[in-house]
C-alpha cells in the first residue's frame, strides 16, 4: 500500500494536477527503498517529459518535508536509472534552454529544455500548503493560469547580455554565404576558424554583432565599406541556465536553475511565492553585493505594472523580507482578506488595493478596529473626509452593508393594471397612486380597500378605505400616503368561494370546470368534448345545491335533482329551451343500459380452432366456447382442462404460461379456477357449465403422463404416471418424507386446478387419488422457536418466585 501511495505521489509531482494540493501525504515518512526500479524509471521518464532536473526534484521534496537522507537516496536511484538508459539525454546540451530556429536544422539538433517549465511551477505550487490563501496576491502563486514563465520563442532581445553557455547563430549571406552555430565557452569567448577566439561574454547582442562584424570583415571584406556586398545577422539559439538563490520568507527557499531569460516573478513562482510571514511589498534583488532592485508585487496586482519584474542574472539573490503591516478587510469591498501596507499608507491606498467598494457598501462610516498596548479600540472612518487615515499593522477594517429598506417606497397590490412599488414623491395620495398604476380593473371590489401602515415601533396599522366614495369625491376623502404604505385592493372573485360545475360519467373529458354565467348544460357537455358512444342523453341528471334559508333550521333536502333529456344532441336552436346551469351544479351522464362493447374470451391447447372468441350472449357458457372452437382433439386431456380468470386487467396484457400453472394461485389479479370440463360438455347449462366472463382463458392440455412430487421429500422429481400407483407410492419414488415433512397436511393439485388434501379418521390417513398431471405437495412442519437456556432459567425463576409469594401469603392468612 505504501508503494502505491509513494508512486502516485512522485508521479503527481511532475504531472499537472488540480488535485495535487489535496493529497495530504506524509513526505517525512516516505522511504525511497520501497520504490521499485520500474517506479524510479517511470519517475525519470516523467522528469524528461517535463524538462525537470534532479536538483529541482530535490528542492521540491525538501520543501515538502522529505528527509535529507531519503532525498540523497532518490538522487542515487535516479542517476543509476539515467546511466542505464541510453540516448535519453545529451550531456553536451544538458545545461541549455531550447529555442526554436527555422531553417534546415533537424529536430534532433535542438537541445532539450531543462529549466523550470510552467509544468514544474504548477506542480510546485499545487503540492504546497495553501497557508496564505487569504493574503491578497497569494493566488497568483497558486494559479495554474499564471506562471510568469519567460517565452523562449521570441525575437532575440537587443539588450540581452551574453554569457557562457549561450548559443549564437551567425548567418552570413550575399557575396558569401555561411552559418556559424557556436556556444560561448566558460572563458566567455567563441572560436571561429581563421579568426580565433572572440570574447563576447558580458556584451549585449548588438555589441556582440559590432565586434563580430569587425573581426569577420577580415575574412568577408564585403561586410564593411559604403558598398556592402555581404551581410551578417547574429541571433540567439539555445540559451544558458543561471543559478538564482531565493532566501527569506518564501515557501521553498534555495538555489534554482532557471533560464537566462527568467525574471523576478518567474523565480518567485518557482519558490512558491512568499510564505505566511513573507512580504509582497518588500522584495529585494541583490546583485554584486548590493541592492539592485526593490520589487513591490502590488504594482503588478493593482496596476498591472511590470517595471519591477527585471531579468535576472547568474548568481542573483532574491530576498523576501517579513511583511511590514497587514490589514484585515471585511465586508463590502470587491476584494477582502489580508492586505499589506507600507509605512504611512492610508485607508485610501488600502481601498485602491481592494478594488474599491462594491455596490452594497455603506460608505459614510467604515469601522476600524485597532489594537492598543492594553486593549482594542474602535475608530470610525468617515469616508471620504477621513480617507487619509494612516493604518497600522493588525488593523481590522469592516465595511458595512446598506440597509435593506427603502426611504420613499409605497406599494399597491390587487386588481390594478400595474401593481408594484412606486416612488412616494410622485404618489403622495392614494388617488394619484391608483392613477399611476393605470387605474382599477373591472373586478376591483369598490366598497373596501386597506392601507397597511408601518408605525414607529414597527407595528402594522390597517386603514380601511371606501374606494367607490374616494374616486367619486376626491376632495373630501383624499388620503395621504407615507413611506412603506402598502395598499391592498381585493378582487370580487377573491372575496367569494370559487364557483365551479362538475360533469362525470359518459363524456370524453369528465372534470370540474369554472362556472360561467348564463352557461347551459349543453355548453358544459360541449366543454367536456361531448358524449361517449355509451352515453344515454335522454337520462342526464343535475344535482343542484339547495339555497340556505337563513332561518337556522335544518332542512332534510340536501340537493335538488333535475332530470334532463337532450336527445336532440348539442345542436343550438333558439326555439329549443336549454337548461341553465347554476354554480356548483354536478352533472351525471348515465350509460345506456342497452350499450355493450365487444367482450372476448380465449381457448388454448387441444381444440380444433384455438384462439379468441367474442361473447355473443350474456349467458355464454363453457360448453358454448368449446363447441365454437370445434371441440377437443383426439389428444386432449379433458380432465386436465383449466380456466384462468382475470378480474382487473385485459387478457391481452397478461403474459402467463398456463401449462406451468398447476395450483390455484393468484398472480396479481389473475386466478386459476378448477373446472370439470367433461361434465360441462356432457350436461350443458348445469352447475359444471360455468358462465364465462370477459378475459377468461380456457386451456385444454395434451394427455399428461407425469406426476410431480414437490416439497419436503428427499429428492423432488417428476415421476411417470401409473394408474395403479397410490399417493404413498409416489412419495416413496421421491425418497420418502424428510424429517421436516408435515405429512398430515400433504395435498395434491390436479391439472384442472382443483385441490384435494390428506384426510384422517381415527388412526387412519386417507390420501387423495393421483391423476395424470397432478402435483403432490408436502409442506414443512411449522417452525417453533425453542427457548434458550437463559430464557428457561428466567421463566423458572419467575415461577419459583411466584410460588414462594403465594405460599407465604397463604401462611400469613392461616396465622391470622
Amino acid at each position: 500500500m505504501l508503494k502505491r501511495i509513494t508512486t502516485f505521489l512522485f508521479v503527481a509531482l511532475i504531472t499537472i494536477s488540480a488535485q495535487a494540493q489535496n493529497f495530504g501525504i506524509d513526505f517525512e515518512n516516505i522511504r525511497v527503498d520501497d520504490l521499485s526500479d520500474q517506479q524510479v524509471m517511470q519517475l525519470y521518464e516523467r522528469m524528461q517529459e517535463r524538462g525537470l532536473s534532479i536538483s529541482e526534484v530535490e528542492a521540491l521534496a525538501l520543501a515538502r518535508g522529505m528527509n535529507r537522507s531519503e532525498v540523497n537516496k532518490l538522487r542515487s536511484r535516479i542517476n543509476r536509472v539515467r546511466s542505464s538508459m541510453s540516448g535519453l539525454e545529451n550531456s553536451g546540451q544538458a545545461s541549455n534552454q531550447g529555442r526554436l530556429r527555422s531553417g534546415n536544422l533537424q529536430q534532433s539538433q535542438l537541445s532539450k529544455p531543462r529549466g523550470v517549465s510552467p509544468d514544474t511551477l504548477d506542480v510546485l505550487l499545487d503540492t504546497m500548503q495553501r497557508d496564505t490563501s487569504d493574503v491578497f496576491g497569494a493566488d497568483i502563486f497558486s494559479s495554474q493560469s499564471i506562471s510568469f514563465e519567460p517565452s523562449l520563442n521570441i525575437a532575440t532581445p537587443k539588450n540581452y547580455t551574453l554569457g557562457p553557455g549561450d548559443e549564437l547563430f551567425i548567418d552570413i549571406w550575399g557575396a558569401a554565404e555561411t552559418t556559424y552555430q557556436l556556444v560561448i565557452s566558460p572563458e566567455g569567448s567563441i572560436q571561429i576558424s581563421n579568426v580565433g577566439p572572440i570574447a563576447v561574454s558580458g556584451l549585449t547582442i548588438e555589441e556582440a554583432k559590432e565586434r563580430l562584424t569587425s573581426k569577420l570583415s577580415n575574412i568577408y571584406s564585403g561586410l564593411k565599406g559604403p558598398n556592402k556586398t555581404t551581410y551578417m545577422q547574429v541571433t540567439l539559439g539555445n540559451i544558458r541556465s543561471i543559478k538564482v538563490s531565493i532566501v527569506g520568507e518564501v515557501k521553498a527557499p534555495g538555489t534554482y536553475t532557471l533560464s537566462s531569460l527568467s525574471s523576478v516573478f518567474n523565480a518567485l513562482y518557482a519558490a512558491g511565492g512568499p510564505n505566511k510571514q513573507g512580504s509582497y511589498r518588500s522584495i529585494k534583488v541583490l546583485r554584486d553585493g548590493s541592492v539592485h532592485q526593490r520589487v513591490d508585487l502590488y504594482k503588478f496586482l493593482v496596476s498591472g505594472d511590470l517595471s519591477d519584474n527585471i531579468i535576472l542574472k547568474d548568481q542573483d539573490i532574491i530576498k523576501v523580507e517579513p511583511y511590514i503591516n497587514r490589514i484585515t478587510v471585511k465586508g463590502e469591498t470587491k476584494n477582502i482578506g489580508l492586505f499589506e501596507t507600507l509605512e504611512g499608507e492610508t485607508f485610501n491606498d488600502l481601498l485602491e488595493y481592494t478594488g474599491g467598494f462594491n455596490q452594497f457598501a455603506y460608505k459614510k462610516r467604515v469601522k476600524l478596529e485597532r489594537k492598543t498596548d492594553t486593549e482594542k479600540r474602535i475608530v470610525d472612518i468617515a469616508y471620504p473626509e477621513k480617507g487619509n487615515t494612516v493604518l497600522q499593522s493588525g488593523d481590522i477594517i469592516t465595511v458595512g452593508r446598506i440597509l435593506d429598506r427603502y426611504e420613499n417606497k409605497v406599494s399597491i397590490r390587487g386588481p390594478v393594471f400595474r401593481p408594484g412599488e412606486y416612488q412616494l414623491e410622485e404618489n403622495p395620495t392614494l388617488t394619484e397612486l391608483i392613477e399611476n398604476a393605470e387605474g382599477l380593473m373591472g373586478d376591483a371590489f369598490m366598497d373596501r380597500a386597506v392601507i397597511y401602515r408601518t408605525q414607529q415601533d414597527y407595528s402594522i396599522e390597517a386603514i380601511p378605505v371606501n374606494l367607490g366614495r374616494l374616486l367619486s369625491d376626491t376632495s373630501s376623502t383624499e388620503i395621504s400616503l407615507v413611506k412603506d404604505d402598502v395598499v391592498q385592493i381585493s378582487s370580487i372573485f377573491d372575496l367569494r368561494e370559487q364557483r365551479t360545475v362538475t360533469i362525470s360519467g359518459s363524456v370524453l373529458n369528465p372534470d370540474t370546470y369554472d362556472f360561467v354565467e348564463n352557461s347551459s348544460l349543453k355548453d358544459l357537455i360541449y366543454q367536456a368534448n361531448g358524449f361517449k358512444e355509451e352515453a344515454a342523453p335522454h337520462n342526464i341528471e343535475i344535482a343542484r345545491r339547495v339555497p340556505d334559508t337563513k332561518t337556522g333550521e335544518m332542512n332534510n333536502q340536501i340537493a335538488e335533482i333535475i332530470t334532463v333529456n337532450i336527445g336532440n344532441g348539442l345542436t343550438y336552436d333558439e326555439k329549443l329551451e336549454e337548461v341553465e346551469l347554476k354554480p356548483f351544479d354536478q352533472v351525471f351522464v348515465r350509460k345506456s343500459p342497452s350499450y355493450e362493447v365487444q367482450k372476448t374470451v380465449r381457448v388454448t391447447g387441444e381444440v380444433l380452432y384455438p384462439g379468441e372468441y367474442a361473447l355473443s350472449t350474456r349467458d355464454f357458457r363453457l360448453s358454448d366456447l368449446i363447441n365454437k372452437s370445434g371441440g377437443p382433439t383426439d389428444f386432449a386431456y379433458v380432465e386436465g382442462a383449466s380456466l384462468t380468470r382475470n378480474y382487473d386487467q385485459d387478457i391481452d396484457e397478461l403474459d402467463i404460461n398456463l401449462e406451468d400453472s398447476v395450483a390455484t394461485e393468484e398472480v396479481e389479479s389473475l386466478s386459476k379456477v378448477g373446472i370439470q370440463l367433461q361434465e360441462a360438455l356432457n350436461d350443458p347449462d348445469s352447475e359444471y357449465d360455468l358462465l364465462l366472463q370477459p378475459g377468461d382463458v380456457i386451456n385444454i392440455p395434451k394427455r399428461l403422463q407425469t406426476v410431480q412430487i414437490r416439497g419436503e421429500v428427499l429428492y423432488p422429481i417428476n415421476a411417470r404416471y401409473e394408474d395403479r400407483r397410490s399417493f404413498r407410492s409416489y412419495i416413496s419414488a421421491a425418497g420418502g418424507f424428510t424429517e421436516q415433512a408435515n405429512t398430515k397436511k400433504a395435498y395434491i393439485v390436479y391439472a384442472n386446478g382443483e385441490v384435494d388434501r390428506t384426510k384422517k379418521f381415527l388412526f387412519f390417513k386417507s390420501y387423495p387419488k393421483v391423476k395424470p398431471g397432478s402435483v403432490l405437495i408436502i409442506p414443512p412442519k411449522e417452525q417453533r422457536e425453542r427457548l434458550s437456556p437463559q430464557e428457561r432459567i428466567a421463566i423458572f425463576s419467575t415461577i419459583v418466585s411466584m410460588a414462594a409469594i403465594v405460599t407465604n401469603t397463604i401462611f400469613q392468612i392461616r396465622r391470622n
